[in-house]
């Protein structure tokens, strides 16, 4: 795409590429692929000026995630300097536009809008696959008729037919797509207000209050048809019409259920202390309270022990559903962050919890990096990797996480470790380059990274990874640097990737010195 020379002009670049290079994409890492060019901001900005006044592709792989519940998402990964002239563009017109549905305490607000509504009937609108199926013609008329520029609605929507070539969907997983979403959501919240409706938006989720059976009946229709004129559906399972009362029973069941842990523990730690030696030599009784930090942590230890029971029960009998289990499986992630810094959990309790939801595999990853600096975890911490590589198919999400992890943590003389390199080899011929990009710097971290790997891993990468691949090269020879050996790749090679291009030269200097 050719961004005209008088609009990318206007475009803060700077600020964008700062907000790239330490703001991952949302649910993954700071991959490698960007952060080998953590300290080329300013090459970073101009190769953007350059690249895309005179035209460029936007070099895109498609991957997958797991969703909340079933299925999976696709997510599309561009190179950085893509993603860079897509914050930029966004964010030149995002003081006209929609204001986050996501941020502060939005969902809150969203939740309360449905607990507290003094209306009988609440109707719960999901749109299915919303960001896949934005029309971007309609998305351009929309910034347009905001904005009334159309420079920027052309740009905008002129990178998103570089994304997808049907014309429709965003990226998922940025900052940028989610304003733009926004926008396109609120043509659909407008039309409901606009038929005399209470609306509350939380992303794509809607909650409206109406009196009758019949209204919330012919709100989702409504609804539907207003969806679909934009190109979109509603998710049939997530679209329901409900009495109020039943949101505010799940909502006092979820609080009950919390503070059932927490106050059954607050009694339990609850002590007397004997006071003696008084005026008349009488003794006395004081309550001793503890914490409510100390309580919260004891309580989180009984919500994972409780789970481990209920969900042995659950395996055991996966014909009966068991309520309690998944109740209590929602907070552990809660549990997890609580008890951070507290003694380990037990590896099995973390890996069954993957088991049972995938996306959960994030808050594992994040609870083994916020530990790396406990004594005498390097061992457990392999083990766990281990039965999450060997746990079975791994979304290409899941794997450019435990890929991120493994390039984190120290080496050591362990079979968990020599069987998690293994699985590491076996993702540098992966099919993703994004995942083989982010195993060729775990590899070049522990010198397993051989030199005919780096030949296949060049021939078929893209700008997207490229400066990855760089950063690995450069590390493998760092690490050999390092420990005063001789030999790694050619002078002939490394030149041939320096050479290309100044972001690859910036990447592999940057993997030589970390």
């Amino acid at each position: 795409m050719r961004v005209p020379g008088n609009i990318m002009q206007k475009l803060d670049l700077s600020t964008a590429a700062s907000h790239c290079l330490t703001t991952p994409m949302d649910r993954l890492p700071l991959l490698v692929h960007d952060r080998c060019l953590s300290d080329a901001k300013d090459v970073l900005v101009k190769w953007v000026r350059a690249s895309f006044t005179g035209g460029a592709n936007v070099p895109k792989e498609v991957i997958t995630m797991p969703k909340s519940r079933f299925g999976q998402r696709p997510i599309i990964l561009s190179s950085l300097p893509s993603r860079i002239l897509y914050q930029a563009l966004v964010s030149g017109i995002a003081s006209e536009l929609e204001p986050n549905s996501r941020g502060g305490e939005s969902w809150v607000r969203h939740e309360a809008f449905a607990e507290e509504s003094p209306s009988e009937y609440i109707v719960e609108v999901d749109i299915a696959a919303c960001y896949e199926f934005i029309d971007h013609e309609r998305l351009r008329e929309e910034l347009v008729t905001r904005t009334l520029d159309a420079g920027y609605a052309k740009s905008i929507t002129n990178y998103l037919e570089e994304c997808s070539t049907n014309r429709r969907g965003l990226p998922q997983l940025t900052t940028a797509s989610d304003i733009l979403a926004d926008v396109y959501l609120s043509i659909i919240e407008r039309q409901l207000m606009r038929q005399g409706l209470e609306v509350s938006r939380y992303a794509d989720d809607f909650f409206i209050r109406v009196d009758s059976w019949e209204r919330a009946n012919e709100t989702i229709e409504y609804a539907a048809e207003y969806a679909r004129n934009l190109g979109l559906i509603l998710s049939y399972e997530k679209t329901r019409a409900a009495r109020t009362l039943s949101f505010k029973k799940k909502a006092e069941s979820q609080r009950e259920l919390q503070k059932r842990y927490f106050d059954s523990e607050k009694e339990r730690m609850t002590f007397f202390h004997v006071a003696g030696g008084g005026r008349y030599g009488d003794a006395s009784l004081v309550e001793v309270l503890p914490s409510d930090v100390e309580t919260l942590k004891a309580s989180m230890w009984r919500v994972i022990s409780d789970w481990q029971a209920k969900s042995g029960s659950a395996r055991a009998h996966p014909d009966i559903e068991v309520h309690s289990e998944s109740s209590l499986r929602q907070l552990l992630p809660l549990a997890i962050s609580v008890l951070q810094d507290e003694k380990r959990i037990d590896n099995s309790i973390l890996s069954n919890l993957v088991t049972a939801e995938p996306i959960r595999l994030e808050r594992i990853c994040r609870y083994i990096l916020g530990r790396l600096s406990k004594t005498g975890e390097d061992e457990d911490n392999w083990k766990l990797l281990q039965s999450l590589t060997e746990s079975g198919r791994l979304s290409p999400w899941g794997r450019l996480w435990l890929l991120h992890v493994i390039g984190e943590l120290p080496e050591i003389d362990s079979r968990a470790f020599e069987r998690v390199q293994r699985w590491v080899q076996s993702q540098l011929a992966d099919r993703h380059e994004t995942v083989r990009a982010q195993a060729a710097w775990a590899a070049a971290t522990f010198r397993q990274l051989k030199d005919d790997q780096v030949y296949e891993l060049l021939r078929a990468a893209t700008p997207i990874t490229l400066p990855g691949i760089a950063a690995a090269m450069g590390r493998k020879a760092g690490v050999l640097s390092s420990e005063g050996r001789q030999g790694g790749l050619s002078k002939a090679l490394i030149s041939s990737v320096t050479s290309e291009s100044v972001l690859n030269k910036n990447a592999y200097e940057w993997g030589e010195k970390i």
